[in-house]
């Protein structure tokens, strides 16, 4: 694996623990390399966490479209993995750790914003799939989008969940699951 990647993998597994209050000293310590070596690659802090967001979206596209291709999954679980995918080396990071994004790294939440809020022609194609096939209830596809998104931003910001002891994987689990309910058709 090349450092450029080793590079993004140690600073998630770092978020997770810590945050983003992690130092630049400390990802280069824990790779084994020089600070200067990790300036060379990443020029700032924030723009090393912003590729490691572009990267982690990169690898949700990737997850999607083997979702959309799938023919063992129903038009519903489609849905369902679709809003809430996370692939498998993201599913144990602590996302709760990210709530100072938008105050001390406002580019990397801007790009966070824009994936949530982009992207969503696939996963709505298939709900409207669903409403004109009967599954599902029909419904504002634009207010489910913004439950989705809302409720996402929610998750990385509120303190509530991690106290609970729910993951954010577990968290966006009992989300889909209420708004499936309200969604999937009433036999």
């Amino acid at each position: 694996m090349e450092l450029y990647e080793r590079c993004l993998e140690k600073t998630m597994e770092l978020v997770s623990e810590q945050g983003t209050h992690f130092t630049m000293s400390e990802l280069a310590a824990s790779l084994g390399i020089s600070k200067k070596t990790v300036y060379q690659m990443f020029e700032s802090k924030e723009e090393l966490l912003l590729a490691v967001a572009e990267h982690g979206f990169t690898q949700i596209k990737q997850c999607e479209q083997r979702i959309l291709q799938d023919p063992a999954l129903s038009l519903t679980e489609k849905i369902r993995r679709l809003i809430i995918v996370l692939p498998e080396q993201y599913q144990k990071v602590n996302w709760y750790r990210v709530e100072v994004v938008a105050e001390k790294y406002p580019a990397v939440y801007r790009c966070i914003r824009r994936h949530l809020e982009t992207g969503w022609e696939p996963t709505l194609a298939l709900l409207q799939q669903g409403i004109d096939e009967g599954e599902l209830e029909p419904f504002s596809l634009p207010v489910f989008q913004g439950m989705v998104i809302g409720s996402m931003e929610y998750f990385l910001t509120a303190p509530a969940f991690p106290e609970s002891g729910m993951s954010y994987q577990q968290a966006l689990d009992a989300m889909m699951d209420v708004l499936m309910k309200g969604i999937e058709r009433r036999t």
